[in-house]
């Protein structure tokens, strides 16, 4: 028999919104310091370009020059083409990055450098940008990589790492470029549980947030969406399936870690699988 996909999700009674005090702190923050700022660097996560896209940016940050930068490509199955439409038609510049990489940081440098060159007048104390996103969608590990020196802020798999919009990084000496390192803001509300589960799915959220059954549940829908054969988990199961628990337990099998009682640790698995998945192991 034909193995047929699930076209839909269950819509789970799950939190809408994870939005803290220090997201509206920021966005504060974005609006004061906006007459100072020639270029806004936007981070995006390429494996969910739609839901990481916060549309408060563009109300707290109006007609500034964007750049669009989608992190994690090297993790992302998107093809550039599928967005070029959307962003041609907002007349908006992209570009896929891998924000470890210090040839995509390259990259990024120049476009800004492209700007100041254009500029009739440059700025007297050197073109300043800051580097906005959603939580830990790559934005401190962009900055580790554009800076000349130093530590500019610690990087991790949590979301929140950054706090702080106070403190100034130069980037260049020659032209002088400066750039405002930002804390990850997210939306007062989303608009369904399935944007809260690709949030999720991609860091944007502590894990805690939602059961990672449902998590895991969820990815399996996506992957089967992508591509029904079920070779993107192969590794733990050799058909494709819609059950969840069949595949956790086929990933408990490969794993050889059944509790002492016998039964499978679901959380556990469904948080080892939902790890690998965003580490690119899978």
């Amino acid at each position: 028999m034909t193995f047929v996909p699930r076209k839909t999700f269950p819509n789970y009674n799950i939190p809408l919104n994870n939005f803290k005090g220090h997201h509206q702190k920021a966005l504060s923050k974005f609006g004061h310091l906006a007459p100072q700022l020639d270029m806004i660097l936007e981070v995006r996560d390429s494996r969910a370009p739609i839901s990481t896209t916060n549309v408060l940016f563009d109300k707290v940050l109006p007609s500034k020059k964007k750049l669009i930068l989608y992190s994690k490509k090297d993790l992302s199955i998107l093809k550039p083409r599928l967005l070029e439409k959307w962003h041609k038609s907002k007349n908006e510049q992209y570009m896929f990055v891998d924000c470890r990489s210090k040839r995509d940081g390259k990259k990024i440098i120049n476009e800004i450098k492209k700007l100041y060159d254009s500029m009739e007048t440059p700025p007297p104390l050197g073109l300043r940008t800051m580097i906005i996103g959603m939580p830990n969608v790559g934005k401190s590990s962009l900055v580790n990589t554009l800076r000349y020196v130093g530590k500019v802020a610690r990087t991790g798999g949590q979301p929140g790492v950054t706090r702080s919009t106070s403190e100034i990084i130069r980037l260049s000496r020659d032209p002088e470029i400066m750039v405002y390192d930002t804390p990850g803001v997210f939306l007062p509300t989303t608009k369904n549980a399935e944007t809260m589960l690709s949030l999720a799915l991609v860091g944007c959220i502590n894990e805690s947030f939602i059961d990672p059954v449902i998590l895991a549940d969820y990815l399996l829908y996506v992957l089967n969406l992508q591509d029904p054969t079920g070779k993107l988990y192969t590794d733990y199961i050799d058909h494709p399936t819609n059950n969840v628990y069949e595949l956790l337990e086929s990933i408990d099998q490969k794993r050889n870690v059944l509790q002492i009682d016998k039964r499978f640790d679901e959380c556990g698995l469904a948080n080892h699988w939902i790890s690998k998945w965003k580490q690119g192991l899978w």
